[in-house]
């Protein structure tokens, strides 16, 4: 899959320019409704109710991390240096975390003792 495919900017450029006022208005209006209603503890009603999405797990961020490494690896620009930095620094900041939430262990907790 090319990175273009990834990013899709033609579209979205396409899309961002088809919004009229009354459509982000409306769209406004209603994100208010939804989180007006749930700090008043109400349930939401159906027509208004955000669908709770998933984000991206940790895995697939470092992958496309990396893909954007590998893309900008190619490029001498300060923006696809400092990007690349950016980057990098995504990537051992993700690992930190991850290895913070281990628990430490010891061999002998793997054997069973008789």
């Amino acid at each position: 899959m090319a990175l273009t495919e990834l990013l899709n900017l033609a579209m979205e450029t396409h899309n961002m320019y088809e919004a009229s006022d009354e459509d982000i208005f409306t769209a406004v209006m209603d994100a208010k409704k939804v989180r007006e209603t749930n700090t008043e503890g109400d349930e939401v009603s159906n027509d208004l109710a955000v669908p709770a999405e998933l984000g991206p797990t940790c895995k697939e961020a470092l992958q496309a991390s990396l893909l954007l490494q590998e893309f900008v690896s190619d490029m001498d620009s300060p923006f696809a240096r400092n990007l690349e930095v950016m980057l990098c620094s995504f990537g051992h900041r993700t690992r930190v975390l991850s290895m913070q939430g281990m628990e430490n262990s010891k061999i002998t907790d793997y054997f069973a003792r008789e």
